[in-house]
C-alpha cells in the first residue's frame, strides 16, 4: 500500500512523510473536513497484529486525548483504515529537543530552566489526570520557533511497554533517560517521569547525559549501579541549589526523588529566585558507612566504661597489674598463632581452599528475556552477562530477545562466571521483488513461485479488482511495493485483475484534495485522471478546484476524467483568530 497520497478515514489526505520511530511512521496530512494540517502516526505492522495491544493502545490514546494543555501536543482522532491503525495529532512546526541539544547545548541556566519548567507543567497536568508518560526523552519534546516546548505521545508508551511485540531500535533512543525501576522491569510511577526530566535538565546544562556507554545494556546498568558525576563539575555556571535539584530528581530510589511535579517546579522557582533548596537526603549529614577512627580509651576511662555497662568496679586494677596481665596475654596469643600455622601446614590448606572457593549456583533461564532483564537476573544469581553478545535473525523470537544461552538453564556453575547469549535480530529482511507491470503479467501461481524463490515464507493473500489494462488474473498491485525491504515471514498482499468488468459509477468527490491524493482515488475507482491547472486566489497551489464530470455524476470505469488543479497564488493571508497549530516531526 502506498501511504503518500493515501486518504485515511476518507478525511485525512497524506501530504508527505516526516519521520519514523520504533512504534510508528509519521506523516504530514491535511484534514479535508476542517481544512487544517495535521500529523498522522501510522502504527507499524508488528503492532497491528497484536489485538490486545490495539485495544490497550486505543484506550490509552483516547485517555491522552482528554489532555488539554499548551505544552502538550493534542490528539485529535484515533482510527483504523483497513488493517492500518493510526492516530491524528496536532502538527507542530519546529525541532525536537534532541536537535536543540545537539546544536546549542550547554544552555544557560535560565534557558534550560525555561524549557524544563514548560515540560514539567505538561507532566504535572498529565499526572493530575492520572496519566504517566513513561518515555520522557528529548525526542518526544518539540520546540517551536518561538521557544515553546510541546510534549507528545502521552499515554502511548504505556501500551507499547505492555505489548508483546518489540519496537525496533527504540531502546537506543530511550535508554539514556530510563529510570532505574524501568530498567528493572518494575512498575512506573510519577517519579519515573520526573527522573527522566532530571536527566534532560542535566543534559541541557552540560551537553551530555549522565550515563553513557557502548551498548544499551551497559547504559541501563549504569542507571542501576553508578552515581552520576555532579553536573557543576562539567559546567561551573550551575549553582549549588540547581545542582541539588538535579541530583534529587535523578536519585536512584523513587522515594528520594521529588514526589510530584508540583514539588519539582516549586524548587525550580526557588532556584530562579535565588533562594536555597533542600539538599537530597543522602547528601546531608555524615555517611555512617564510612570507616571512622576512634581515639583509644584513656586508662581512667576504663572505670567509666564499666560503670556505663553496669560492671562492678570493686577491685580497681593497678597499672602494674595491667602490665603483667598484658604480658601473659601476649604469650598465649603467640602460642595460639603458632598452633594455627601448624594446622595450616599440616592440612588446613585444603580447608582454606574449600572456604575461599566461590560457591555454586544454577544458571537461570534467559530465553525470551531482554538483555537488561537478563543482566539483572544474572546479578541476583551471582553471575554476569558476557558482553560479547552475538545476534542472529530468527523468525519466531521477537527482536532484541534472547534466543539461546550458554550454559543452558539450570546448569550448576561456580558463582562469578560469564553466561553467553545470542539475541534475535527478528526475521531476516529480504527485498520484495517486482510482481506487477510484467509482460506477460504474473499470475497467482507465478507470484507464489517467485516469492518462494526469493526466500519469503509469510502468508500471501490475494484480492481482485476490475482492470481495463491488466488481463484477468494478472497482478494489478502489490503490498509491499517492489524493492521494499520486508521481513522474511511478513504478510504479503497481491491484487489481481478480475478482468475488464467495467461499470458505471458515481464520480468520486476529490475537490479540495492534493493532486496526488485525487489521482490515487480516481485510479482506485478505475478512472484515468487528466490533470489541468489554472490560477486561483481561492484554492492553495496543488489543490483540486473542480472536475469534469462533477462529483456524483455517472461515469464509466476506464474513462478519462479532467482534474483542474490550482496554480496559486492561493488565498490571501489573513490574521488567524486562534493560536497557529503547526506540525510535529518527532520519530514516534
Amino acid at each position: 500500500m502506498r501511504i503518500v497520497s493515501k486518504v485515511f478515514g476518507g478525511r485525512y489526505a497524506v501530504i508527505d512523510r516526516i519521520g519514523a520511530g520504533g512504534m510508528a511512521i509519521v506523516y504530514k496530512a491535511k484534514d479535508t473536513l476542517l481544512n487544517r494540517v495535521v500529523t498522522i502516526k501510522v502504527l507499524r505492522e508488528q503492532f497491528v497484529s497484536d489485538e490486545e495491544f490495539i485495544r490497550r493502545f486505543r484506550r490509552e490514546a483516547q485517555a491522552a486525548a482528554s489532555l488539554s494543555h499548551p505544552n502538550i501536543v493534542s490528539i485529535y482522532d484515533v482510527g483504523k483504515d483497513g488493517d492500518t491503525e493510526y492516530i491524528v495529532m496536532e502538527y507542530v512546526e519546529g525541532k525536537n529537543l534532541k536537535e536543540v541539544i545537539r546544536d546549542y547545548a550547554p544552555l544557560s541556566p535560565d534557558q534550560a530552566l525555561s524549557l524544563v519548567r514548560q515540560i514539567g507543567e505538561a507532566i504535572r497536568h498529565a499526572h493530575e489526570h492520572h496519566i504517566i508518560h513513561r518515555d520522557i526523552k528529548p525526542h518526544n519534546i518539540l520546540i517551536t520557533a518561538d521557544g515553546r516546548a510541546k510534549v507528545t505521545d502521552f499515554g502511548i508508551a504505556r501500551a507499547v511497554t505492555a505489548a508483546t511485540v518489540t519496537h525496533t531500535g527504540d531502546i537506543v533512543g530511550s535508554v539514556h533517560y530510563l529510570s532505574p525501576e524501568q530498567a528493572r522491569g518494575l512498575q512506573c510511577n510519577e517519579q519515573s517521569d520526573l527522573y527522566s526530566l532530571g536527566i534532560i535538565l542535566y543534559e541541557l546544562l552540560t551537553g551530555k547525559v549522565p550515563y553513557d556507554g557502548e551498548t544499551p545494556i551497559a547504559i541501563a546498568l549504569k542507571h542501576l549501579q553508578e552515581q552520576a558525576e555532579p553536573p557543576a563539575k562539567l559546567n561551573p555556571k550551575i549553582s549549588p541549589a540547581l545542582e541539588a535539584v538535579i541530583m534529587r530528581a535523578i536519585a536512584k530510589a523513587p522515594e528520594k526523588r521529588y514526589q510530584t511535579a508540583k514539588e519539582f517546579l516549586g524548587d525550580l522557582d526557588r532556584v530562579q529566585a535565588g533562594r536555597p533548596v533542600s539538599r537530597p537526603a543522602d547528601l546531608e549529614g555524615q555517611d555512617l558507612e564510612v570507616t571512622q577512627i576512634h581515639k583509644p580509651l584513656r586508662p581512667e576511662a576504663v572505670g567509666e566504661y564499666r560503670a556505663v555497662r553496669n560492671v562492678p568496679v570493686t577491685n580497681p586494677v593497678a597499672p602494674a597489674q595491667l602490665k603483667n596481665r598484658r604480658s601473659r596475654k601476649g604469650v598465649w596469643i603467640g602460642l595460639g598463632i603458632a598452633v594455627v600455622l601448624l594446622l595450616l601446614v599440616g592440612g588446613g590448606v585444603f580447608w582454606a581452599r574449600a572456604y575461599f572457593a566461590p560457591g555454586e549456583t544454577k544458571v537461570p533461564n534467559l530465553i525470551g528475556k531482554s538483555i537488561v532483564d537478563a543482566s539483572v537476573i544474572l546479578q541476583q544469581r551471582q553471575l554476569q552477562l558476557n558482553q560479547d553478545i552475538k545476534r542472529q535473525h530468527d523468525d519466531k523470537v521477537p527482536i532484541d530477545k534472547i534466543i539461546s544461552q550458554d550454559p543452558l538453564p539450570d546448569t550448576p556453575v561456580k558463582a562469578g562466571r560469564d553466561v553467553s547469549v545470542i539475541v534475535s535480530d527478528g526475521p531476516a529482511m529480504l527485498t520484495m521483488p517486482n510482481l506487477k507491470n510484467q509482460n506477460p503479467p504474473y499470475t497467482r501461481e507465478t507470484v507464489q513461485n517467485v516469492l518462494q524463490s526469493a526466500g519469503f515464507t509469510g502468508k500471501v493473500t490475494f484480492d481482485a479488482v476490475p482492470s481495463a489494462t491488466v488481463p484477468k488474473d494478472g497482478v494489478v498491485d502489490q503490498n509491499p511495493a517492489p524493492n521494499t525491504p520486508w521481513p522474511k515471514n511478513g504478510e504479503i498482499n497481491i491484487t489481481l485483475s478480475s478482468g475488464s468488468q467495467l461499470q458505471t459509477i458515481a464520480m468520486p468527490a476529490v475537490v479540495g484534495l492534493s493532486t496526488a491524493a485525487a489521482t490515487e482515488i480516481l485510479k482506485q475507482n478505475g478512472l484515468i485522471a487528466i490533470v489541468d491547472s489554472e490560477n486561483s486566489t481561492t484554492y492553495p497551489p496543488d489543490v483540486v478546484i473542480r472536475t469534469d464530470p462533477k462529483a456524483g455524476d455517472p461515469v464509466q470505469q476506464g474513462a478519462k476524467v479532467t482534474v483542474v488543479v490550482s496554480r496559486g497564488p492561493g488565498p490571501i493571508a489573513q490574521q488567524p483568530g486562534f493560536p497557529l497549530q503547526v506540525g510535529n516531526n518527532d520519530g514516534a
